[in-house]
């Protein structure tokens, strides 16, 4: 209704009270019940609007014009809120599930150290529950998150040991936001510092590894300044500067090698070869046996005819890096044997031997450069690279380095290697072409030798 239909009434209102009044003389009685009938009139209204407000969403009924005018715009004005308040929630909402997706963790503190929101991940790495209204110090209780939340740590960053997991180390970052409040940020280190410690042991490792045959090396090249060295002694000096050139030059060739494999992108389908791995295991155990030098006793145990798909100089080096580890940590006269045999839809290579074994918890460290279980005492003639060649040489075929060890018995190595059946007209073909390219690129030098 428009505010025109309203004077309307309240004219009608007053001409009938006009009418009251004429008829029968008794002006304040009327007036007295045309404003009663007003008053009663606006008071329903009112209450209809009342009731109304209480669920505002819902069409206002067709009150008076000035009613319904009010509650259209609250009507209005509280569905435009709701839209907004919506679009804030599910704002909130996706803001908090991208917080927590976050693999750091933050926490944010009022101005007593009390814990006032955290993500998943900082509830996770320092054992706490966001929904503890508690203060951070008590939670953790460590002195180092104390100096830091009291602001006396310099540059506001510190290293702690994970609440959960003391072999977890965690980078806590203090960042102050306002008079009242601060920020928490917490990063999982552990893995980095592992990163970096592997870094410096690299460093520390080829130092020493160099240091050693270098020291001999400059130790015979001052003789050989001195002009009264004889011919004879001259000889002898120089026969006793190639081991420790050779073992230099082992070692570079083993950097070399593993700095190839973890950079080169990983063979496709296309880069591979049909291996025959049979006769590449006689070419091994003729190198291992020139090591031993008559000292061990080399058996091998091939399938003939199962091959495998790979690439040649990579696997060559792998199965030389394994038995030449048996050799070396076997005792002399001792004997080593490799396998080769199907294993269901696969092929397995195992090299066993019969030394002094390896404890349990020095296995999983094995393939890392450098690793010695008695840093005292050196294989002979190893570079401490061989394992971890190949680990890398497996992973880039898809397998993966097993060991098996009993102390004062003895260890086994093995991995495993998709097997491809050689019985057929295709396979054979792929075999001998594979063969023919190897050995005309053995006859112009073109073929990549990878030392074992």
């Amino acid at each position: 209704m428009s505010s025109w239909g309203d004077l309307l009434r309240v004219f009608g209102a007053l001409v009938g009270a006009g009418v009251v009044l004429v008829a029968t003389g008794a002006v304040g009685w009327t007036v007295a019940a045309g404003l009663a009938v007003w008053i009663a009139w606006g008071v329903i209204e009112f209450r209809s609007l009342e009731r109304w407000s209480r669920a505002p969403l819902r069409q206002p009924r067709q009150w008076s014009s000035r009613w319904h005018h009010v509650a259209t715009r609250l009507g209005h004005s509280v569905t435009t809120s709701r839209g907004r308040s919506r679009r804030l929630v599910e704002e909130l909402r996706w803001l908090q599930r991208t917080l927590d997706t976050i693999p750091d963790g933050w926490i944010v503190l009022q101005g007593n150290g009390v814990v006032e929101a955290a993500n998943q991940s900082a509830t996770e790495l320092l054992g706490i529950s966001h929904r503890l209204r508690r203060n951070l110090i008590d939670l953790t209780r460590d002195p180092s998150i104390v100096a830091l939340i009291e602001g006396d740590v310099e540059g506001g960053i510190v290293e702690v040991a994970s609440p959960v997991d003391e072999s977890r180390r965690l980078e806590l970052r203090h960042l102050p936001v306002e008079d009242d409040r601060s920020i928490i940020l917490i990063r999982d280190v552990t893995t980095l510092d592992r990163l970096l410690t592997m870094r410096q042991d690299f460093i520390a490792n080829v130092s020493h590894e160099l240091r050693t045959p270098l020291t001999v090396v400059m130790g015979y090249l001052e003789t050989l300044e001195d002009e009264k060295v004889d011919k004879k002694t001259l000889r002898s000096i120089l026969g006793k500067l190639r081991p420790p050139a050779d073992r230099m030059k082992a070692l570079v060739e083993d950097l070399l090698t593993l700095t190839r494999l973890e950079s080169s992108p990983m063979p496709s389908e296309d880069n591979l070869e049909l291996v025959n791995v049979p006769a590449m295991l006689e070419s091994v155990v003729n190198e291992a046996r020139q090591l031993a030098s008559k000292k061990h006793r080399i058996v091998l145990d091939a399938e003939p005819g199962l091959v495998a798909s790979g690439a040649p100089p990579e696997l060559h080096s792998a199965f030389m890096n394994l038995v030449t580890n048996a050799v070396l940590y076997s005792p002399d006269g001792g004997t080593v044997t490799m396998r080769w045999q199907r294993r269901g839809e696969s092929a397995r290579f195992e090299v066993e031997d019969h030394g002094r074994g390896i404890p349990p918890e020095h296995i999983p460290r094995l393939t890392e450069r450098f690793f010695r279980i008695d840093a005292g005492k050196r294989a002979r003639g190893g570079t401490g690279l061989g394992l971890a060649i190949v680990k890398h040489v497996l992973r880039r075929h898809g397998s993966q380095l097993h060991i098996e060890s009993e102390l004062g018995r003895g260890s086994r190595f093995y991995f495993e290697l998709p097997a491809v059946a050689s019985g057929s007209a295709r396979a054979t073909q792929r075999l001998d072409s594979a063969d023919g390219d190897r050995q005309h690129a053995t006859a112009s030098g073109a073929l990549p030798t990878t030392r074992p």
